[in-house]
């Protein structure tokens, strides 16, 4: 008899059944809705659908920000490892696109990586993938998986759709003791490789960087280089922050690496903001400079996520400081209007809404100086724009 877990979801508790193979899941069935980005310490640029199919991965990186997940399906698989996958999310997600009349790109997924080894089994992310493109609207991914030649052939055919590959080190034998399984280093160059072949912008994210364990300066150009001489032409990068709930699980991993850097981390992680300890502001902005240099001479545009300073105890992001791209992830891509059974890109829009300042698509909420501090832009929120939109003055 397989074994049962409980999780409480609000203030129901339901029970599942743990599937074993191929690795420790449940299926549940789901009425989540499409979302955008929380606003609150956001430096993302552009608005995004965010899309989970996956709750917990069996990448399972050692430095995964969502092990401080303390709650529901997340808590599920930082305390026992079970991953959550929600059964048809992609039909659900066609079923919402279709009574829109204005969409943003799709982004899979901000918690789990898309294309980890449940995906094989319940390709829930092609099929995702496909429900957009199929309506012409963008969708991109992150990931530090292989990229199946399906994903290719969906995103080469829309043109605005992108794919993110997280490289972390050259060095095969350091990245399988970052992560319990996931891409091997070639492959995740080769991903790279096959979507510039096939005219697909490819992003490298070295994300994160992990001091005193893959922040050696020659190191990361040897990243870099390679990924430019795979054909991408933009670079995204972070340094590692411990959430507070995942401190002791982290730094314990990190012990085990080795003493002696467990005792840096110790001396150069002092830094709170926004519930994560961060390394310290000048350790990081000496390696951003870095990369930024790095970039600039390769001729690659260069972004951090989610990076921030404290400025007289207010939350500065550092992109305005290291950014060189328009968008942090490199490419602009327009928000769409629905015109006839297809989107189209509005006019002029270079989908930057934090910075936007002409409101090309007509959606002035979409600018930050219209958001409430704790507001995301729901499902709601887009019904309620399509009804007003005007599909014939907005499109290119």
């Amino acid at each position: 008899m397989n074994k049962r877990v409980a999780v409480n979801i609000g203030k129901t508790t339901k029970e599942y059944e743990v599937i074993k193979e191929p690795t420790p899941h449940i299926l549940v069935n789901t009425n989540k809705e499409l979302h955008g980005w929380p606003n609150k310490h956001r430096e993302c640029t552009a608005e995004r659908f965010l899309l989970n199919p996956y709750n917990g991965c069996s990448t399972d990186c050692f430095f995964c920000y969502t092990k401080g997940y303390d709650w529901g399906y997340f808590k599920l698989f930082a305390k026992e490892r079970v991953v959550t996958v929600f059964k048809d999310f992609d039909h659900k997600v066609a079923s919402q696109l279709d009574k829109l009349k204005i969409a943003s790109c799709g982004y899979l997924s901000p918690v789990s990586d898309p294309f980890s080894k449940l995906n094989n089994k319940y390709r829930l992310s092609e099929k995702i993938i496909k429900e957009f493109v199929d309506r012409n609207i963008p969708i991109e991914f992150i990931t530090k998986e292989i990229v199946s030649q399906e994903v290719i052939e969906f995103l080469k055919s829309q043109k605005h759709s992108f794919g993110q590959v997280s490289i972390l080190t050259l060095d095969e034998s350091l990245r399988k003791k970052l992560m319990g399984e996931g891409a091997t280093t070639e492959q995740l160059f080769g991903n790279l490789r096959r979507m510039s072949k096939n005219k697909i912008f490819a992003v490298c994210r070295i994300d994160p960087i992990l001091p005193y364990i893959n922040d050696q300066k020659e190191k990361l150009k040897e990243v870099i280089k390679r990924a430019k001489d795979e054909g991408i032409s933009h670079v995204v990068a972070s340094c590692l922050d411990i959430p507070k709930a995942a401190y002791n699980q982290i730094m314990n991993y990190v012990k085990n690496i080795g003493l002696s850097i467990y005792y840096d981390y110790k001396k150069l992680y002092t830094e709170i903001i926004v519930n994560n300890f961060n390394a310290e502001i000048n350790y990081r902005k000496r390696l951003f400079c870095f990369l930024r240099e790095t970039c600039d001479k390769y001729n690659l545009s260069f972004a951090l996520c989610m990076e921030f300073e404290l400025n007289k105890e207010k939350v500065v992001g550092l992109n305005r400081e290291f950014m060189s791209s328009e968008n942090c992830e490199g490419i602009n891509i327009p928000i769409y209007i629905k015109k006839g059974s297809k989107f189209e890109p509005a006019t002029d829009c270079l989908g930057n809404c934090l910075n936007c300042k002409k409101i090309k698509c007509g959606i002035i909420e979409l600018s930050k100086g219209n958001f409430k501090e704790e507001k995301r832009w729901r499902l709601s929120d887009y019904r309620r724009w399509s009804e007003n939109i005007n599909e014939n003055y907005h499109l290119l």
